[in-house]
């Protein structure tokens, strides 16, 4: 009985330790390259700058060259559509990271059909865990962002020691129904 206790109590602590953990904001240092890839996608985002609280890449997505700028190390966008959504999201109040941290807004949009979309979004910093992916382990933060009217939720795993997501997983915009998971698999970081 006193084993079971014991367990509990360390298992309890264990899971407070992890849930205290914090992260402040900052971008990867310029140069610093990532690779992903996953359900047939390649993305190469090197590090270029940083503007207020939006990180910026140089991105390579499937031989395409593009401008991402990441809000709040966590939303990205390479288009008029992406800047309304994330600009629409407080995403300040989710940082510093810490298990718990949730916002919730409402975000309109015009989609790339010309009309207005209306979604409450709502962002919860739901786990700070170990995430293996082939670029090697990272104790990560589990952002998950749902929309109110949709089924789908993106999640991203940001993890402090690169400052950036080293997992993401969203909706197939092409394929309703399918998600896409993007694993980093490389990390070069930045010339000395």
């Amino acid at each position: 009985m006193k084993s079971i206790a014991l367990a509990v109590l360390l298992a309890t602590v264990a899971a407070g330790s992890a849930s205290a953990q914090t992260a402040s904001f900052q971008c990867p240092a310029g140069g610093t390259r990532f690779s992903y890839t996953g359900d047939g996608l390649e993305k190469v985002n090197t590090a270029a700058g940083q503007d207020g609280t939006v990180c910026l890449y140089d991105s390579l997505s499937n031989g395409k060259a593009e401008t991402l700028r990441v809000y709040g190390g966590l939303v990205g966008s390479v288009d008029a559509q992406g800047e309304s959504f994330a600009k629409g999201l407080d995403l300040k109040a989710l940082w510093p990271l810490k298990v718990g941290n949730k916002i919730t807004n409402t975000v309109t949009v015009v989609g790339r059909d010309g009309k207005s979309y209306t979604s409450t979004v709502t962002m919860t910093v739901a786990a700070y865990e170990k995430v293996t992916v082939p670029a090697g382990s990272f104790d990560a933060f589990r952002v998950e962002e749902s929309k109110a009217d949709s089924n789908g939720r993106n999640i991203h795993w940001w993890a402090p020691a690169v400052s950036a997501s080293v997992k993401e997983s969203f909706p197939d915009w092409r394929t309703p129904g399918k998600t896409i998971t993007l694993d980093l698999v490389s990390l070069k970081p930045a010339a000395k």
